[in-house]
C-alpha cells in the first residue's frame, strides 16, 4: 500500500492513501522558540516511521512525526534532549 506524506512547515501536514487525502494539524510553535529549522524534514520522517512500522494508525505516525520535529526546530541543530517526552 502507498502513503504520501507532504510537511509544510507550520501548515497542516498532508497525507494521501487509498485514493483519499487528508490534513493533520501541526504542533503549533511561537516564532520565539524557534531556533533552527534544520533536520525538521528528517526528524518528522523518523518518528513517522517508527509509529508506522509498529502499524499504528496514520493520526498516530503524523503526531509522532510533529513531535519530534516540534523538539528539533527549538534546538540549534540537529539534537535531542537527552530525554524527549513523547507522551
Amino acid at each position: 500500500k502507498r502513503i504520501t506524506v507532504i510537511t509544510q512547515g507550520a501548515d497542516p501536514v498532508c497525507v494521501a492513501q487509498d485514493g483519499k487525502v487528508k490534513l493533520y494539524p501541526v504542533i503549533l510553535l511561537p516564532k520565539e522558540k524557534l531556533v533552527d529549522t534544520n533536520g525538521a524534514g528528517d526528524a518528522f520522517v523518523g518518528g513517522f516511521l517508527s509509529q508506522l512500522v509498529q502499524e499504528k494508525p496514520i493520526e498516530e505516525c503524523v503526531r509522532a512525526g510533529c513531535y519530534a520535529a516540534n523538539v528539533i526546530i527549538q534546538r540549534s541543530g540537529c539534537t535531542y534532549p537527552e530525554k524527549p517526552d513523547f507522551h
